[in-house]
């Protein structure tokens, strides 16, 4: 069995990722400068985040796309071959619930901002500046959850341990979700939006959540809220929210997903817009959830995985199936990594 691997987090596990394995499975490994289109004709497996249509439809025989993540919009479900599966993994909920907790203590005591003065030898402090804000705890405040799955349950467990409120929407706004005060469905976004301190989006970008906080909904949230994105940029308009930070029609917001991003090993712009240059905005390039044990334990799930395939078992956490015709079982003697 042919397995490509061109996720960076997998191909620097690659070792530990062939030996739970086992036998049965050859990886080829996408290290720095690999060349990787022309493994996919004899590929049965490909582990990595983006396949577009040209390169799917290069890999006849694939039979499971193994996104060593949660987002699988980067795969082009459509192209790919008969009896495909594509299946995803996540076990990121606490590292990323931890980054909101660090951009909410953040941006609330304005850490970078008097991080910046006192580097240039100006002391935000009241005891030497009368204009100096004086700042306030997050016990009693309200953070709104735009999601309530993985993420959004570790979100939750930590505000609360700070005293905070909390409230949710999610697709079903069904009894179940532990730690919340309030759960409502799609529906009830704008009550959210009015009565939330800090907003925090947690749901999959899709046609549905494409600009889901448009100006419109911007405009609902309060003068001193603060907004944190860690799903994806475009479920945010970019323009809206730019402008909205500028005049300060929100207090501001940590954005750890973006509407560019650079071809790997290459340098870009997050944004046509100049969040950089704003500063009530934290920015980090997408390492919310790049934590070791998140990748460890992602690269076990891959492995379970493709096992799984090797072996005729179920498999884990599918996303996706090809309804046509699955092609007939592959099997192979030797294992290792190339």
């Amino acid at each position: 069995m042919q397995v490509v691997v061109v996720d960076p987090m997998q191909v620097r596990l690659a070792g530990r990722l062939a030996a739970e394995i086992g036998s049965g499975a050859v990886l080829r490994c996408a290290r720095s400068g690999a060349d990787w289109h022309g493994w996919l004709d004899q590929a049965d497996v490909f582990v990595g985040s983006k396949l577009p249509a040209a390169l799917a439809g290069q890999a006849p025989a694939l039979r499971l796309v193994q996104v060593a993540g949660a987002g699988y919009e980067g795969i082009a479900l459509e192209s790919l071959g008969p009896g495909a599966v594509v299946a995803n993994t996540s076990h990121h909920g606490r590292a990323i619930a931890e980054y909101c907790l660090m951009a909410m203590i953040a941006l609330s005591r304005q850490l970078l901002v008097e991080d910046r003065a006192l580097r240039s030898g100006r002391w935000l402090s009241v005891f030497n500046d009368a204009s100096a804000p004086v700042h306030e705890t997050l016990a009693g405040k309200t953070i709104g959850l735009i999601g309530y799955g993985e993420i959004g349950s570790h979100v939750a467990q930590l505000s609360k341990a700070l005293g905070m409120r909390v409230l949710a929407t999610r697709r079903s706004s069904t009894a179940g979700a532990t730690s919340v005060d309030w759960l409502g469905g799609p529906h009830d976004l704008g009550h959210l939006l009015t009565e939330s301190d800090v907003v925090v989006l947690t749901v999959p970008l899709s046609s549905e959540t494409t600009h889901l906080l448009d100006a419109s909904m911007l405009d609902r949230m309060k003068r001193s809220a603060f907004l944190i994105n860690v799903a994806r940029g475009p479920i945010v308009d970019e323009e809206a929210l730019y402008h909205a930070l500028a005049d300060r029609r929100i207090a501001g917001a940590a954005l750890d997903v973006w509407w560019q991003y650079p071809a790997p090993g290459a340098q870009a712009q997050p944004s046509r817009f100049s969040f950089g240059d704003l500063p009530n905005v934290v920015m980090t390039p997408h390492t919310s959830g790049v934590t070791t044990d998140v990748f460890e334990r992602r690269m076990l799930d891959v492995a379970a995985n493709i096992r799984a395939l090797r072996d005729g078992e179920p498999l884990r956490n599918v996303v996706f199936r090809n309804p046509r015709e699955t092609q007939a079982p592959v099997t192979g003697t030797t294992g290792g990594v190339r």
